[in-house]
């Protein structure tokens, strides 16, 4: 019973993104939380369509654990854990891991073309961790997990991210790769719900 409770996914994924992001920005820079660019991080795992036309198809993976900015990457390893604590064994580990990377794939891939080179490499797990966080949404809506703690868990997740797009960006507009992942990340989870209801 505890096996089908416990969240093997999540747990991989945060453990994953905390060593991989660490252990690059320590190669770079030499310190695990040492100032980086986004342009240094291409051989670990940054992306552009460039790389993808050339099969290098890993990046998909590996670039959703990669962080220009460790705090950002902490911020993220804690949404991700509590986001997959109430998501992943209520929605299926599949569904849940699906939506991580289909979604955040897409919202990563999207973003390479909203900035010049060479700052346009895909990289960070924000993307995946909004398109849980927009299944969550789907799950409280429909009833399956309405929850005061779902509530809070899903406007700390994305509250902050949203906002800090419109503060920071050119445009005050979220990112374009942020409205992608929230948006396939609803209807992923959408046609799971239909899909489940309909058994």
């Amino acid at each position: 019973m505890l096996s089908r409770q416990f969240p093997y996914v999540t747990f991989i994924l945060c453990i994953s993104t905390f060593i991989v992001s660490l252990a690059v920005n320590d190669t770079i820079s030499g310190t695990l939380a040492g100032q980086i660019k986004v342009p240094e991080l291409e051989p670990y795992g940054g992306y552009t369509l460039e790389h993808l036309l050339n099969f290098e198809l890993w990046r998909l993976l590996v670039s959703q654990f990669i962080h220009v900015k460790q705090f950002h990457m902490f911020y993220n390893v804690l949404s991700l854990f509590v986001l997959g604590c109430l998501l992943e064994t209520r929605m299926s580990r599949f569904v849940f891991v699906s939506i991580w990377f289909l979604a955040g794939s897409a919202g990563t891939f999207v973003s390479t073309f909203t900035v010049p080179a060479p700052w346009n490499l895909g990289t960070g797990g924000s993307q995946g961790i909004l398109a849980l966080a927009a299944a969550g949404v789907v799950l409280y809506a429909s009833g399956q997990l309405r929850t005061k703690i779902t509530a809070f868990v899903l406007g700390w997740v994305i509250f902050p991210a949203f906002v800090l797009d419109i503060i920071y960006a050119e445009n005050h507009l979220p990112k374009p790769g942020h409205i992608v992942s929230f948006a396939l990340g609803l209807l992923i989870a959408l046609f799971y719900v239909r899909k489940s209801v309909t058994r």
